[in-house]
C-alpha cells in the first residue's frame, strides 16, 4: 500500500518544536543521558505530514476504503508531526501522530547511513531513509525522516550529511 503525504517542513530551534516533540525529545534525551538538546544542538527541524486520498475517490467517511482497511489492519493513517535534533554526536528522532502515538529513537552520528527514500514503499513521499544501530537495539534498522522538496527540507538534509561525514571523521 502506498499512501501520499503533503508535507511541510521548518527549521526551528528545540524550543520552538511542537510541544509534543518537545517533551518527547527532551524526555527522550534525559533517559538516554545525552544531556540539554536545547544547547548542543547544530540543527532541528519539523516536518508535518497530511495523508492524501488515493485521485477519484469519493470520501464517504472515516472509515472507509484504504484508511478504514488500514485502521481494521492494525495500522495508523493519519496526520503526524516528526522531528529530529542533530547535535555533533548524535541524532534524535520523534514522531507524534494526532491520536497521541510515539516514535522516539537516537543513535551515535558516526554509526549513521543516509539513504533517499526509496519511492516503491513510499509512493511519492519525500525525505531521506536513516540507518543506524538505534539506541538500546543491538540491530541495524532503517527510519524514514519525512522532509519537504523545499528549501527548508533541502537546508536540513544537506546539513545532516556534513554533521554525518564530519562524524565518521572524529
Amino acid at each position: 500500500m502506498n499512501l501520499d503525504y503533503t508535507r511541510a517542513t521548518r527549521l526551528c530551534p528545540v524550543s520552538g518544536l511542537d510541544d509534543r516533540l518537545r517533551a518527547a525529545v527532551t524526555e527522550y534525551a534525559g533517559q538516554q543521558l545525552l544531556g540539554d538538546l536545547a544547547e548542543t544542538a547544530d540543527v532541528c527541524w519539523e516536518t508535518r505530514s497530511v495523508p492524501v486520498p488515493p485521485p477519484g475517490r469519493v470520501r464517504r467517511g472515516l472509515l472507509d476504503g484504504l484508511f478504514g482497511a488500514s485502521r481494521a489492519a492494525g495500522l495508523e493513517i493519519g496526520p503526524f508531526t516528526t522531528a529530529a535534533v542533530v547535535t555533533p554526536g548524535v541524532i534524535v528522532i520523534a514522531t507524534v501522530t494526532d491520536r497521541g502515538t510515539q516514535v522516539r529513537l537516537g543513535a551515535r552520528l558516526a554509526d549513521v547511513s543516509l539513504r533517499v527514500a526509496d519511492p516503491a514503499p513510499y509512493g511519492r513521499a519525500s525525505g531521506v531513509d536513516v540507518q543506524a544501530r538505534w539506541f538500546g537495539s543491538s540491530d541495524a534498522s532503517s527510519y524514514l525522516l519525512p522532509l519537504d522538496t523545499g528549501p527548508a527540507g533541502q537546508a536540513f538534509l544537506a546539513r545532516l550529511r556534513e554533521l554525518t561525514a564530519a562524524a565518521r571523521h572524529r
